[in-house]
């Protein structure tokens, strides 16, 4: 019976090697065999218990029974390390605590685990001189519950607990479910300026099995101050909005093109108000940042509005655009002007011949008219002389008035032609005057170009 209780525990040794190899299906199967085979010579009720142990580990992983592993852990442990210890292979007992351990991996991967995630919720915007909570979130979002978890508060020295516990112990989390602990701080003393508090939170907690694990939240940092940050940056806004009213103002008396400027300047406006509403809300270095951006935006553009050297450059740059502009404007009409006026002369040069003739004309009709007019009067003269008889006498007032009209028709400037002209009067006349006209929209023009060089 002895060799029997030594073989027994010889042989479940190697089973549980199996189980910790990984050939779980292996060990059970040669445990039946081993009992199977020997099944005559193993009579002792403590024999018996020992040959079946692999039965009990293996009937746990099938039903899932945690009670049914615990007994045959139980077993394991204080029978078949003992049953060893008593053959003279203690050094085997290794082996059984890595089987049982395998089995319990077994049994995790079948059953429902606790998975624990965690975080703190810590204030801003606190003061040495006011209570303040602090809070820590435990979520288990696995399919088991948690059991006997412990949390335990690590505090910075100058921080004290004005209400709650430092340690505090949980039974259970089920699965799903969210566990909030808040703890109730206060600085030791009322310091001056700013400090920082670190806030850490480590705990333990187990599944079914009874394995336990760890869980940390933080740290944490806590900034104390001597004043309230938000009423701080709440001034600094209000500050900022000042600013703002005269950096508008100067804008619109400045040479640079104000409508760029003014639609920034309205965009810091608007974050101004986000700014706020961070301080509102809570968001104190969201609120700082913006506020800080917006700060260094108007002094960059009060720093341009101040920038002499730079306004006599804008101011240059936009003299030298008109300029440009109004020559773009004035070439074209000065070009067309001249144009104009040279169309003008060329036309009326093209109108020369004709005028000439129409001269030649007027020139042989006052030719004919004089012409006439010296013949009348000699006929007139002719006729007075012979005048002798009274009845033709009466006649020669009338003749003498011929004679007279006749005499003032040879003698009239209007019918005195002179020399043929080169081009008659009226068309050098209105040549002079378009050349006049030209010479003077060029001298214009000349003028102009010195005046936007």
């Amino acid at each position: 019976d002895a060799e029997t209780g030594k073989g027994t525990a010889l042989a479940m040794t190697a089973c549980m090697i199996y189980i910790m190899i990984g050939k779980e299906a292996d060990s059970f199967y040669k445990a039946r065999g081993f009992s199977a085979e020997n099944s005559s010579k193993i009579r002792l009720p403590a024999v018996i218990r020992l040959s079946q142990i692999p039965q009990m580990l293996e009937s746990s992983i099938q039903s899932l029974n945690l009670d049914a592993f615990a007994e045959a852990e139980n077993a394991a442990v204080t029978e078949l390390k003992s049953a060893l210890a008593s053959s003279g292979s203690p050094e085997f007992s290794k082996y059984v605590d890595r089987g049982l351990d395998m089995v319990r991996e077994i049994l995790r991967g079948k059953l429902k685990v606790p998975k624990i995630s965690s975080h703190l919720t810590i204030p801003i915007d606190l003061t040495f001189t006011e209570d303040f909570s602090v809070k820590i979130s435990v979520k288990n979002s696995g399919e088991g519950d948690a059991t006997n978890m412990k949390l335990e508060w690590h505090i910075d020295e100058g921080l004290n607990i004005a209400s709650g516990e430092r340690t505090k112990t949980v039974p259970k989390i089920p699965a799903g479910e969210t566990l909030d602990v808040s703890i109730l701080l206060k600085s030791a003393e009322a310091l001056g300026g700013t400090r920082d508090f670190s806030v850490v939170v480590r705990g333990t907690y187990e599944d079914k099995l009874k394995t336990e694990y760890s869980l940390q939240a933080g740290p944490a940092v806590l900034t104390l101050k001597d004043y309230k940050e938000s009423e701080k940056l709440l001034h600094d806004c209000s500050v900022t909005e000042g600013r703002y009213g005269f950096l508008k103002a100067s804008i619109e008396e400045s040479e640079f093109e104000a409508e760029p400027l003014l639609r920034i300047a309205d965009g810091l406006v608007s974050s101004l108000k986000q700014a706020r509403t961070d301080i509102k809300e809570g968001h104190l270095d969201s609120a700082k940042a913006r506020l800080q951006i917006v700060n260094d935006l108007v002094d960059q553009i009060d720093a341009l509005l101040g920038d002499d050297a730079l306004i006599e450059k804008v101011t240059a740059t936009k003299l030298a655009e008109k300029k440009a502009y109004a020559m773009s404007k004035i070439i074209p009409a000065y070009n067309e002007a001249i144009a104009s006026a040279t169309k003008q002369e060329t036309k009326l040069e093209t109108e020369l011949p004709l005028a000439l003739s129409e001269w030649d004309a007027s020139a042989e009709k006052k030719k004919r008219i004089h012409s006439a007019a010296v013949i009348i009067k000699d006929i007139a003269g002719q006729l007075k002389s012979k005048l002798i008889t009274p009845e033709l006498q009466v006649l020669d007032p009338s003749i003498s008035d011929i004679q007279l009209e006749a005499s003032k028709i040879v003698n009239d400037s209007h019918l005195i032609i002179g020399s043929r002209p080169q081009s008659p009067e009226k068309i050098e006349m209105a040549l002079v005057v378009a050349r006049s006209i030209r010479n003077e929209i060029t001298q214009m023009m000349e003028k102009k170009k010195q005046e936007l060089a």
